[in-house]
């Protein structure tokens, strides 16, 4: 006797049913939670009481959060920036035709960055970046600068160490994914160019790059909404300061939550944060899904 459908897809949804209960408890009650906390007062935490939309109008006046919206954009484009040109030109270098053995110990070496966690390269960044590390050593030597520089504790360089090293941690992903995708450029195109006059730098630009041009959309997007809500290498390195230079979404939540104890607040702008992740990720699959229809 034949299966009906219903009978079949239920059979299906039993399949996946545990994996939904278990992203519930996961996802579904801390978003909850949240949602439930930001309307609510908790300068007594021992007596929260209900504040409506307070929280959320108290965030938007607060000019530190925009101030910390503003260094989030800062953080995340610029990391990003780096990112992506990092991993192209180093996925450009892994992709010529070399020594087997030079290329993967190469490649090894690169992917190094990527295998540390934030604790070790946080460490690591601030003996490179303090007056007495490497970075200045090298300046100095090569006569940038006269004297050794603070970087993070000067209010106008913190923000570019943090982003350094947040580029020196992230960008093997990128050249990861990258290098995959130039794997996948069929060589006939590449020699009907260069046949055609196309020197190396124009067959790159003109036809590496669009054919992979929605991949490295999808890693723009991974890496906006990764470092838009990055928190660790952050607190690690310079904990938002030197006054407030380097304070992200992230850490003023910390703050709010953990050393104000006003989770309401907190609460309220984590779920900006959502919003906006939320945002980002919907643009995404709207074009995805517009190239798809083509």
């Amino acid at each position: 006797m034949r299966e009906q459908p219903v009978i079949r897809y239920v059979r299906r949804l039993s399949f996946i049913f545990p994996a939904m209960i278990l992203l519930i408890l996961l996802t579904g009650y801390p978003l909850y939670d949240v949602v439930t906390m930001s309307l609510f007062d908790y300068r007594n935490p021992a007596l929260p009481v209900y504040a409506g939309m307070s929280n959320y109008k108290y965030v938007l006046m607060d000019p530190l959060f925009w101030h910390s919206l503003k260094n989030t954009l800062v953080y995340t484009f610029g990391t990003v920036v780096l990112v992506m040109l990092s991993g192209l030109i180093f996925a450009a270098l892994l992709n010529q035709k070399i020594n087997v053995k030079i290329r993967g110990a190469f490649r090894s070496v690169l992917m190094f960055p990527w295998l540390l966690s934030s604790a070790v390269v946080g460490s690591v960044w601030m003996l490179l970046l303090s007056p007495f590390g490497l970075l200045n050593w090298f300046l100095l030597k090569v006569g940038l600068i006269n004297e050794s520089l603070a970087w993070l504790s000067d209010e106008r360089f913190a923000m570019i160490g943090l982003i350094l090293a947040n580029t020196w941690k992230s960008f093997p992903f990128a050249m990861l994914m990258i290098l995959a995708a130039f794997q996948t450029v069929p060589d006939d195109i590449i020699e009907a160019a260069q046949v055609d006059g196309a020197n190396r730098f124009r067959r790159f630009v003109f036809i590496v790059i669009p054919q992979i041009k929605d991949l490295l959309f999808t890693i723009i997007t991974l890496e906006i909404i990764w470092h838009f809500r990055s928190f660790d290498l952050v607190f690690l390195m310079t904990g938002g300061g030197p006054v407030n230079a380097t304070e992200v979404l992230s850490t003023y939540v910390y703050t709010d939550a953990f050393r104000s104890l006003d989770f309401g607040h907190a609460s309220a702008t984590a779920i900006f944060m959502l919003i906006a992740m939320i945002a980002i990720s919907s643009l995404y699959l709207r074009a995805s899904l517009t190239k798809e229809g083509k």
